[in-house]
């Protein structure tokens, strides 16, 4: 078990709770999702954790598969999918780099809070870019703590260099639509959900002409 599922396995339990002053941004995400959304699609939910934003989208799809690399987190998640009563989600402890996830397979990828805590964020575009359809979606919703100077950014910023918390990148804006806005990706829409700290959500199409081979690992 490494550095960052430990931290996660441990904030499980009451990450709910603390999250509940962005109870709005939440709201925001899922209501912008949404309008992207199909019932047909199959959907996967990278860094999904305790399924507050997972458990309202499988409303609106066919399928989701939700992963994350926190196996508490994934306790806490499915609990509340059964206690709903959904039953076209599939949550497992896993990571973006799992090969029983064939390429071209998704309809639409979501990584909400996560690529900012990334230590290779620019592989993991890329791996979600091979696992979307040609025409598929990659949504994200990212803090970026390097837009401004806060309170928060400095607590953050000092969690993570004593080790108490995972690696943070204080991205900016435009890095975030240049980590995104690359190879088989183009941004179709961009807006801001959070003012302290800056959340930026980015909707992302796979180019049409992209080739994603079916089967291929």
């Amino acid at each position: 078990m490494d550095k960052s599922e430990k931290f996660w396995d441990r904030r499980a339990s009451e990450y709910d709770r603390n999250e509940e002053k962005y109870e709005q941004t939440y709201h925001e995400t899922i209501e912008s999702t949404r309008t992207h959304l199909s019932p047909g699609d199959v959907v996967l939910d990278y860094a999904c954790g305790t399924g507050i934003i997972t458990n309202q989208i499988a409303l609106s799809v066919k399928e989701v598969h939700a992963i994350d690399i926190s196996s508490k987190m994934i306790d806490v998640a499915q609990r509340e999918a059964q206690a709903r009563g959904i039953d076209n989600l599939h949550y497992a402890q896993s990571t973006i780099f799992d090969d029983s996830y064939e390429k071209g397979s998704f309809d639409v990828i979501l990584a909400f809070n996560i690529l900012h805590l990334l230590e290779d964020a620019q592989r993991v575009v890329q791996r979600i870019s091979e696992l979307l359809k040609p025409g598929g979606l990659f949504i994200s919703g990212t803090p970026c703590m390097g837009e401004k100077k806060s309170l928060l950014s400095g607590m953050f910023f000092l969690l993570s260099k004593t080790g108490i918390a995972p690696s943070i990148e204080f991205l900016r804006f435009s890095e975030l639509e240049g980590l995104i806005a690359g190879g088989d990706l183009q941004i179709v829409e961009t807006r801001d959900l959070h003012q302290t700290p800056p959340n930026y959500l980015i909707v992302a199409r796979k180019i049409e002409g992209a080739q994603s081979p079916q089967g291929a690992h």
